[in-house]
């Protein structure tokens, strides 16, 4: 038995991002540093927020992941750009009504990939079923 869960774009996970990235920037603004060093830091977070965004907000890059497919013993990633990325969901992985953290460890890689789920990547009904399906019942 495998379920099939297309994902959506996420406002919360964008506007998680947005107020971290700019959070840090308003506090490299303050810090007593040389005002180069600054704008050097602060062009190195707005490209770092700029491409989480677009890769796990927005889903837009051909490395998001647009779609799982969750098995008992196993997961595939399935990329913006049509890869199918298989592995198995690590242990650490988090699972709750307002989050869940996917660690997947991809078969014959040493990486692993997250996947940040929000509650706005999918309809009510399929996040439950995905959070009920990762919590009890595949095979530990």
């Amino acid at each position: 038995m495998s379920v099939h869960i297309k994902l959506r774009p996420s406002h919360i996970c964008a506007a998680i991002l947005v107020f971290g990235y700019s959070l840090t920037l308003l506090i490299i603004f303050i810090l007593p540093i040389v005002t180069l060093a600054k704008f050097a830091c602060a062009f190195l977070l707005v490209f770092a927020m700029v491409y989480y965004l677009r890769r796990d907000a927005w889903l837009s890059l051909s490395s998001s992941p647009v779609a799982l497919r969750i098995g008992r013993n196993d997961i595939a990633l399935i990329t913006r750009g049509g890869r199918e990325l298989v592995g198995q969901i690590s242990g650490d992985s988090f699972v709750t009504p307002m989050l869940t953290i996917l660690n997947v460890m991809l078969s014959g890689q040493k990486n692993t990939r997250c996947v940040v789920i929000f509650p706005d990547s999918l309809d009510k009904e399929s996040f439950r079923e995905m959070r009920v399906l990762l919590k009890w019942g595949r095979e530990n």
